[in-house]
C-alpha cells in the first residue's frame, strides 16, 4: 500500500560540478518527492549508485514529500548563477495531494531560471500556464520520457506509468502553447524495442506531437534494478536475459552500474540521428543561453560538447572524447570572455586556457572567426547572471 512520509528536507537544490552537456545542459536540480509509485522495472533509480540508504523496494512503496520544498528553492538559488534547472516531479497521486512542483515553479518564474522538466506523467499539463511564464521571461522546456510506443513492452517493463498516448497528448498541448518540447527515448530496450521500427515510431511521434528534439538513451542494469528488469525480461521472453549477455555480460548485481557495449549505444545513437534527421528534428536540445558577458562562453562550450557526443558515435579514441570534454568544462566556466581571448591573443592566448591545449584551440578559432554571432558580446543586454527576477529577458535558443 502506498505510503507518504513528509518531511522537512535540509536542501532541495543538488548543485553539479559541472553542466550536463550535451544532453539537458543543467547545472542544477531540485525535485520535492523521493520515490516513484510507476515502479517501472527498468528505472534507473533503483540502481546501487542512485538508491542511496533506502530499500529499492520502497521505491514504489513509500513517497517521501520535502513539505518545505518551495521555500528551500527560493532561498538556495537566489545565491546562485543563473544557469538551467532540472525541477519538478508530478507523479500521481503525491503532486495533487500536496503540489509542491507547481509552487516550484512559481519560484523559478520570480527569479528567471531557465527550466527543464523531463517528465513521465501528462499531468504537467496543469501548469502550462507557469511554464509559459517562465518560457516569457528566460526559457521553459519539457522532455517527456517515452521508450517505445508498444503496448506489449510498456505491459511488461512499465505496467504502472501513465499511458503513452496521455504523454504525447501533453506533449502537443504544450507545445501549442509555446512550450519547447521533445522526448527522451529512454531506456531503449534491447533486442526488442531498439528496432528501426519501435525507434522511429516515436521519433514520427515526437515530430507528429510537436516536439522538435529526440534524445536517445540506453538501458543500464545495476543493483537491485538489474534484477528487476531480467525478471520483467523472463516473463516477457524467457529468451530475452541470455540475447543481453554480450551487450551487458555477467556482472553480478553487486558490482555497479552496467550499460551496453559503446559499439551498440553507438550504432543506436547514429540511428536515432539518421531518422531525426529524415523527420527534421534534432537528437539534441539546443543549449539556452543566457545573454551576458559569458555568452560566448556558453556557445563555444555548446559547440564542443557536441564535438564529444559526434566522436563517441564515431567510437573515437577515449582521449580524444576526453579532450573536448575537458577544454568544454574549461571554456564553460572560463570567467574571461572566450572571444576577448581570441581578439586580443589569437590562438595561443587560447591555448593557454587549462585544458584546452593547440589543437582545441585551433577548432576554437576557427569557428569564433566563421561565425561572428558566435563570438558576439552580450555584456550590455544584462547585468549580473546570478538569480534575479529580469522580467522580460530571454534566452538564446540556437538551432543547429
Amino acid at each position: 500500500m502506498l505510503r507518504f512520509e513528509p518531511y522537512q528536507a535540509r536542501r532541495i537544490v543538488n548543485v553539479h560540478r559541472h553542466v550536463d552537456g550535451p544532453w539537458f545542459w543543467d547545472k542544477y536540480t531540485a525535485h520535492p518527492y523521493v520515490g516513484c509509485r510507476s515502479g517501472c522495472s527498468f528505472c534507473f533509480l533503483r540502481g546501487g549508485r542512485y538508491s542511496g540508504t533506502r530499500e529499492p523496494s520502497d521505491l514504489d512503496q513509500v513517497i517521501r514529500v520535502k513539505e518545505n520544498a518551495p521555500a528551500l528553492l527560493r532561498r538556495e538559488l537566489g545565491r546562485l548563477e543563473r544557469e538551467v534547472l532540472v525541477c519538478g516531479d508530478w507523479q500521481e497521486p503525491a503532486e495533487s495531494r500536496y503540489r509542491l512542483s507547481r509552487a516550484m515553479l512559481e519560484v523559478v518564474r520570480d527569479l528567471g531560471f531557465p527550466l527543464l522538466v523531463i517528465e513521465r506523467s501528462p499531468s504537467v499539463v496543469r501548469d502550462v500556464d507557469l511554464l509559459v511564464e517562465i518560457g516569457r521571461r528566460s526559457w521553459a522546456g519539457v522532455l517527456f520520457s517515452i521508450s517505445n510506443l508498444d503496448r506489449s513492452l510498456k505491459a511488461a517493463f512499465e505496467p504502472r506509468s501513465p499511458g503513452v498516448r496521455g504523454r504525447l497528448e501533453a506533449m502537443a498541448r504544450l507545445a501549442g502553447a509555446g512550450v519547447h518540447v521533445g522526448t527522451a527515448l529512454t531506456p531503449i530496450i534491447p533486442a526488442v524495442g531498439d528496432d528501426l521500427r519501435h525507434l522511429d515510431d516515436v521519433v514520427r511521434a515526437t515530430r507528429d506531437h510537436g516536439g522538435a528534439f529526440v534524445l536517445a538513451g540506453g538501458m543500464t542494469l545495476d543493483g537491485a534494478q538489474r534484477e528487476l528488469t531480467l525478471g520483467a525480461a523472463r516473463r516477457f521472453d524467457p529468451a530475452l536475459p541470455s540475447r543481453w549477455t554480450e551487450l551487458y555480460g555477467d556482472a553480478s548485481p553487486h558490482q555497479g552500474g552496467a550499460s551496453p557495449s559503446s559499439g551498440y549505444q553507438s550504432r543506436i545513437g547514429l540511428l536515432v540521428r539518421e531518422l531525426c534527421a529524415r523527420h527534421e528534428l534534432c537528437d539534441r536540445i539546443p543549449r539556452p543561453i543566457l545573454p551576458g558577458p559569458r555568452a560566448a562562453n556558453k556557445r563555444v562550450a555548446e559547440r564542443l560538447f557536441l564535438r564529444t557526443y559526434d566522436l563517441e558515435l564515431d567510437r573515437a579514441p577515449s582521449h580524444r572524447v576526453w579532450a573536448h570534454r575537458k577544454a568544454a568544462w574549461a571554456i564553460d566556466e572560463l570567467p574571461e570572455n572566450v572571444a576577448d581571448i581570441h581578439r586580443a591573443r589569437g590562438v595561443r592566448g587560447l591555448a593557454e586556457v587549462p585544458a584546452v591545449g593547440g589543437t582545441i584551440a585551433r577548432e576554437i578559432a576557427t569557428w569564433l572567426e566563421r561565425d561572428p554571432d558566435l563570438a558576439a558580446r552580450s555584456a550590455d543586454s544584462v547585468g549580473s547572471e546570478t538569480g534575479g527576477s529580469r522580467t522580460g529577458e530571454q534566452l538564446e535558443l540556437r538551432l543547429r
